[in-house]
């Protein structure tokens, strides 16, 4: 898919920026205004507190250029997406593929130097990152099983199995944007529809990062509703500490092997869903900017 549109591979000017920005803020504070009688009106003030925080917070983003170069490779990945969502075959030559790998590989490394400096956290960029990289993935190689000497923990497989959903949906906003067939606000309700692969992928990715080839969750497979990995992950945790308190283990080394684990995975899981918020203000900066 071709994008010749000018703001989508360019820096807009920052004075521009703000005033879509607050364009957002306008039209999510009247939404909320006519709905805050009820449940719509609930989501509708979570809204505005999402572009409030994207006016307050990308804003910074708008003259960085490790940011800014971050931002042109990711968009880079629209201009090849296949316009029929087919990924079920190679997209790209190797050596275009390894090319675009290594710019992506250095951005990130470049954004990880400064992500203090510009109020990002580290593991934003890193899950932020792994997306780019799965996305590039699978438009250069498509839809393909590995092939490893060590078989990927099942969450590896669940990870994989959203990006082809994720990629398909930014696409066709894109498709969509360029053709001039999406306002603002509508950008707004598809990127919503978008948050709950994306927040499972980042979820689930966090797993696979914690999880151990050798360790007691390694043979998992994890829900796909952001809301119930938390409470997967409790019922987990209470049936394998029972089994072993119950098996005259519970002062052991492996008991406490297991604890860790499990309380490192709960850790993780809990930073990421509090970091969900900021992450979504990123993507939006990424997309509609």
């Amino acid at each position: 898919m071709k994008n010749n549109s000018k703001s989508q591979s360019g820096l807009i000017p920052p004075a521009l920026g703000i005033l879509f920005a607050a364009s957002l803020l306008h039209v999510d504070t009247v939404s909320a205004s006519e709905n805050s009688s009820t449940s719509a009106g609930v989501n509708a003030g979570s809204n505005v507190a999402i572009s409030r925080s994207l006016l307050t917070r990308t804003s910074v983003l708008w003259s960085n250029p490790q940011w800014q170069e971050f931002k042109r490779i990711w968009k880079k990945l629209h201009n090849i997406a296949p316009a029929d969502g087919d990924y079920s075959s190679s997209l790209l030559d190797h050596e275009h593929i390894n090319k675009i790998r290594v710019e992506l590989d250095n951005s990130y490394a470049e954004l990880m130097m400064i992500s203090e400096e510009i109020g990002i956290d580290s593991l934003e960029i890193r899950l932020l990152h792994s997306l780019a990289s799965d996305r590039l993935m699978l438009l250069s190689y498509g839809s393909v099983m590995s092939l490893t000497r060590m078989m990927p923990p099942p969450v590896a497989d669940q990870t994989d199995d959203l990006v082809p959903q994720i990629e398909a949906r930014i696409g066709t906003v894109a498709r969509l944007r360029e053709d001039g067939l999406i306002s603002s606000e509508e950008m707004i309700t598809a990127f919503r529809n978008l948050k709950s692969s994306i927040d499972s992928y980042f979820l689930l990715e966090t797993i696979r990062g914690e999880t151990n080839y050798s360790g007691v969750l390694w043979s998992t497979r994890w829900p796909l509703e952001v809301d119930s990995i938390q409470s997967y992950l409790d019922s987990i945790k209470t049936t394998l500490l029972q089994s072993l308190s119950d098996s005259g283990t519970p002062n052991s080394e492996g008991y406490r092997l297991v604890l860790e684990d499990l309380e490192n995975m709960e850790r993780s899981i809990s930073d990421v869903k509090d970091m969900l918020p900021g992450l979504h203000d990123l993507l939006l900066d990424l997309e509609l900017f």
